[in-house]
C-alpha cells in the first residue's frame, strides 16, 4: 500500500512555465513536480537508494548546500541530438555552487560556469536564469545552457495534471535498440503517432503509468489499439510459455498488467505501478 495523497502545486509554478526555457522541437520534455512528490512521501523512499547517500553527493551538499531533497521543487528537461537541456526551479546558493565549479576544476565567468561531467566528451554548463531558476545544458557544447533561455517554447500539447510526464516525439522512436527489451515493441506501434504523451501519478494506493496517444485519424487509432493490446498478449504467453512466475519488482510484469481503449482517434493505456517496482527503480536494478 503506498498511501499515496497529492498536493496540488502552489500557483505560478505551472509546467508550461519552465517548459517556456527550453528547445523542444523534435526533443523529449520530461517535467517533474519534485516539491509534490516530496510532499507525497514517495521521495523520501525513491532517495533512500544507495546512489543517493554515497559520499560524492554527501560531499556535493556539504559544500554546494544544495541537496535535491529538499531544496529542490521542479525539473523541466528537453533531451535532443545526444545533448540534455534543463531548467530547474529551487533554491540555490549561487556562490556556493560556483566555488564548487572552481575546485572541480571548472570556470565561472560572470555567472556561467563549465565543467567536466561524468561522462567522456560531455561538458556541464549553467548559469541563473532567476534567483530560484537554474539553466544547465550538458552537451559537448561548453556553452549548451545558453540554450536554456525564455523562447516561448511550444509543445503543442496538452500537458497532464500529474506530477511527472513525458512528451515523446513518435521521431525519436525511429531506433528502438537503447530501450528495454520488453519496451522495442511498444516504441514499433507508436511511432506513426502525432502526440505521445505519459503520465506518472497517483491512483487510489498505487501509482499508475498513463499513456496517451494522438493518431492521425480514428482508422489509425484502431490499428494502434490492436498492436498494442497484441504485443501485451505476445508477453504474457511469452511468459506464461515459459513457466516464468510474474515477479511485481519486473518490467515485463508492470508491462503485462497494461489495459488499453480508444475514444475516436485517441488510444488511452494504463499500467499499475507495484510498489516492488518502485523498490528496484530506486535500489538501481534498472
Amino acid at each position: 500500500m503506498f498511501g499515496v495523497y497529492w498536493l496540488r502545486v502552489r500557483g505560478g509554478t505551472k509546467p508550461i512555465d519552465l517548459v517556456s526555457y527550453l528547445p523542444t522541437s523534435d526533443a523529449v520534455v520530461v517535467y517533474i513536480d519534485v516539491d509534490a512528490i516530496r510532499r507525497s512521501g514517495i521521495l523520501n523512499m525513491v532517495a533512500g537508494s544507495k546512489a543517493a547517500e554515497e559520499l560524492e553527493y554527501e560531499q556535493f551538499v556539504g559544500r554546494t548546500l544544495f541537496d535535491y531533497r529538499q531544496d529542490l521543487d521542479a525539473v523541466a528537461a528537453a533531451f535532443k541530438d545526444g545533448q540534455v537541456f534543463l531548467v530547474a526551479r529551487g533554491r540555490f546558493h549561487w556562490k556556493n555552487l560556483m566555488d564548487y565549479v572552481v575546485k572541480q576544476g571548472g570556470t565561472c565567468h560572470n555567472g556561467f560556469c563549465t565543467v567536466d561531467s561524468s561522462k567522456p566528451h560531455r561538458r556541464i554548463s549553467f548559469y541563473p536564469l532567476k534567483s530560484d531558476l537554474l539553466a544547465m545544458g550538458v552537451s559537448q557544447d561548453d556553452y549548451a545552457a545558453y540554450q536554456v533561455t525564455r523562447k516561448s517554447g511550444n509543445l503543442g500539447v496538452a500537458t497532464p495534471n500529474q506530477p511527472v510526464w513525458i512528451v515523446v516525439p513518435a521521431v525519436t522512436l525511429k531506433n528502438t535498440e537503447s530501450l528495454p527489451a520488453g519496451t522495442r515493441a511498444y516504441a514499433s506501434a507508436l511511432r506513426n503517432a502525432d502526440e505521445i504523451v505519459f503520465s506518472i501519478g497517483p491512483k487510489q494506493d498505487r501509482l499508475d503509468l498513463a499513456l496517451k496517444v494522438t493518431a492521425k485519424d480514428a482508422v489509425s487509432a484502431s490499428a494502434l489499439l490492436v498492436d498494442l493490446e497484441n504485443t501485451t498478449n505476445a508477453l504474457r504467453k511469452l511468459i506464461a510459455r515459459e513457466h516464468l512466475k510474474p515477479d511485481p519488482a519486473d518490467l515485463s510484469s508492470l508491462l503485462t498488467a497494461g489495459t488499453f481503449h480508444r475514444e475516436d482517434r485517441r488510444v488511452f493505456g494504463e499500467w499499475p505501478v507495484p510498489r516492488a517496482f518502485v523498490d528496484a527503480l530506486a535500489g538501481g536494478s534498472y
